[in-house]
């Protein structure tokens, strides 16, 4: 069985938690971890998962007509510096997301690459682009934060092994987002809800209109967070 939450990564540490429950049943070709060493997830400076990370996030950001992200490497050791502390703390100058997962029997090894995916999918889904349609910032955080046209850099991390100490042995995922994302009075020129269409590609509705220009120009002049 696989249980997995996710949570909206607040600017400054001011929000309150937001959290998805979903149960599957375990691979039936369970891998189990040597008793002798707990596993390691992938480093977040090794090649093959910072591939990963960016392929999935910038996919998505060209759904929505985002800039892609480039990875910074300072970002991807808050990152670890996050996910390692096994809790959800929003402290920090970053934008920030973070998604964590447990598993039944606990000593089940993730496929990285497949969970990294699911994180990102969990904060651009349906329920998260439709809560900010509605008006509800905090409940659309995750996607407006990954889609934040006026974001440049991220960087990512894995805890390094599941976290022992909490009841659930979860592994922690976050990812920081530089400039940080969710200011109040920009959303309007930095996020795009309606997913891109191959005749937008064609047409290039990638070049910023001149609102969007002038909302990418203000997001540091309005250093307020929406949550």
């Amino acid at each position: 069985m696989h249980l997995s939450r996710y949570i909206l990564g607040a600017l400054l540490g001011t929000s309150q938690s937001v959290a998805a429950l979903h149960a599957n049943p375990a691979p039936a070709n369970l891998v189990l971890e040597d008793r002798a060493a707990l596993p390691t997830s992938p480093s977040p400076t090794n090649t093959t998962f910072i591939s990963w990370a960016l392929t999935k996030a910038n996919t998505i950001r060209t759904k929505y007509k985002a800039p892609a992200l480039t990875w910074d490497a300072k970002l991807a050791a808050a990152a670890l510096v996050k996910s390692n502390s096994c809790k959800v703390n929003h402290t920090g100058p970053y934008g920030e997301n973070v998604y964590w997962t447990w598993f039944v029997p606990a000593t089940y090894v993730p496929n990285f690459k497949t969970y990294t995916e699911k994180a990102f999918d969990a904060w651009v889904s349906t329920a998260e682009i439709n809560a900010y349609k509605s008006g509800n910032l905090l409940g659309g955080g995750h996607f407006t934060q990954h889609v934040w046209k006026a974001s440049k850099r991220i960087g990512c991390a894995w805890s390094t092994t599941r976290c022992t100490k909490n009841p659930n042995q979860d592994w922690y995922f976050t990812c920081e987002y530089d400039p940080r994302g969710n200011i109040i009075g920009y959303y309007p020129g930095n996020v795009t809800t309606t997913p891109v269409t191959a005749r937008d590609v064609e047409e290039d509705v990638f070049e910023l209109s001149p609102r969007d220009e002038e909302a990418l120009a203000g997001w540091a002049i309005d250093g307020r967070s929406a949550l």
